[in-house]
């Protein structure tokens, strides 16, 4: 098995805890709370990690520091809200996640315009799967 489906189904697996766990987290606390709380610990724990390692924290240049930025404000304005809600709105976070795993798709047609790759009967076939596959999960 190739080094990065190993990586990949451990990060599906830990996804999935993460999703049961957070489920009456979600549904006691608003957007706004949870990320408070989670930045509290994170920043706390980053601080115990780089002052106990030694790290030393390179300054990025400016490009990297707005990829950076940029990268943050989309997931803390748009990624990680819309997911909070959607799982919160919905009877069963399974559906909701079967719609939020379409990126995947996404990701795979952006990939394939910006690298003009050519995309077999196959990759097609394993599109329509997903989309189907997707929109099934997420019928009641």
């Amino acid at each position: 098995m190739e080094v990065w489906l190993i990586y990949a189904l451990v990060a599906a697996i830990f996804i999935s805890i993460r999703d049961v766990i957070s489920l009456d987290f979600i549904k006691r606390y608003d957007y706004i709370q949870y990320v408070i709380i989670a930045n509290i610990i994170i920043f706390i724990g980053t601080m115990i990690y780089v002052y106990s390692s030694g790290i030393k924290i390179e300054k990025p240049s400016l490009n990297d520091f707005f990829i950076i930025l940029t990268r943050i404000a989309i997931v803390y304005l748009i990624i990680d809200p819309a997911v909070y809600n959607a799982i919160k709105n919905c009877d069963n976070p399974g559906y909701a996640k079967s719609v939020i795993g379409l990126n995947t798709l996404f990701l795979f047609i952006m990939f394939a315009m910006i690298y003009k790759s050519a995309i077999s009967p196959k990759k097609v076939g394993g599109v329509i799967s997903m989309l189907l596959g997707a929109y099934l999960l997420s019928r009641k």
